[in-house]
């Protein structure tokens, strides 16, 4: 089935436990291109079983239902992009970036976060479900409370912002970005590599059994894996465990710089 650009609805649920959970639980009756939009989320998830709790009136949570899809972190690439677009829009001038794999941030802190579920059905791939939450109208009191450095729209504009109108500018751009992925995954995927804007510095990563590796990150490959290599210069990939931005390795104005110009 082609999707076109008025295909899949917008739902806007007042309270829900997790919006990946509800387009998971809904997902063969959902349209394909479906966006779910919570007002209150109260136990959402991140990568590796962190907790993502959205109170009213702080923070835009949605997920969408994606059933024409080749790999599961395509879907990433199309909810990242959806989100880097609209934070832009709302932060103009600031530079913001994505930290793999599927993570907005501003410097050192984290802006927003992806979560993509596979579906499987028969033994097949069925579609995937994925999930965004942005951090919008929290103070920076709020922030201090999260397990890593966070950052919102409103502590960086110092302004709080209208989520009922983002909530539906990002719906349509989740939809842009899928429709165009459609015609052309190749394009979107492109775009989604230049805007990891890491690439080129050295970050810590944190295997899946706990140990700490160190490298460079030289670039995407075709799974959507990291490329890195080593200080000794030995190249290898990294698909699973946690990145970290370490400050003392990372000069980051030339990094803005470097994204300003693009």
């Amino acid at each position: 089935m082609s999707l076109t650009p008025d295909c899949g609805k917008v739902i806007i649920l007042p309270r829900v436990d997790s919006t990946n959970n509800y387009a998971k639980e809904h997902f063969s009756v959902l349209e394909d291109g479906t966006v779910v939009i919570a007002e209150e989320q109260f136990a959402g998830r991140g990568r590796l079983g962190r907790k993502w709790i959205a109170a009213p009136g702080t923070s835009l949570t949605a997920s969408v239902v994606l059933k024409n899809i080749s790999q599961p972190f395509h879907a990433g690439a199309i909810l990242g992009l959806a989100g880097l677009e609209l934070v832009r829009d709302y932060l103009p001038g600031v530079a913001v970036f994505f930290k793999w794999p599927n993570d907005i941030y501003i410097r050192e802190c984290k802006l927003a976060g992806i979560l993509s579920e596979g579906i499987i059905a028969h033994g097949k791939l069925a579609g995937v479900v994925s999930g965004i939450g942005i951090n919008v109208n929290q103070s920076k009191e709020d922030l201090q409370g999260m397990d890593n450095f966070a950052v919102s729209l409103c502590s960086v504009a110092e302004k709080r912002f209208f989520l009922e109108k983002m909530r539906f500018e990002l719906a349509e751009k989740i939809k842009k970005y899928y429709i165009m992925y459609q015609s052309n995954s190749a394009n979107l995927l492109k775009l989604w590599r230049d805007e990891n804007r890491l690439i080129g510095e050295t970050l810590v990563l944190t295997t899946a059994d706990g140990r700490e590796k160190q490298g460079c990150f030289t670039g995407i490959g075709d799974r959507g894996e990291m490329l890195l290599r080593s200080p000794d210069g030995v190249d290898f990939c990294f698909d699973c465990g946690d990145v970290k931005i370490n400050t003392a390795l990372i000069n980051f104005n030339n990094l803005e710089n470097k994204i300003n110009q693009k």
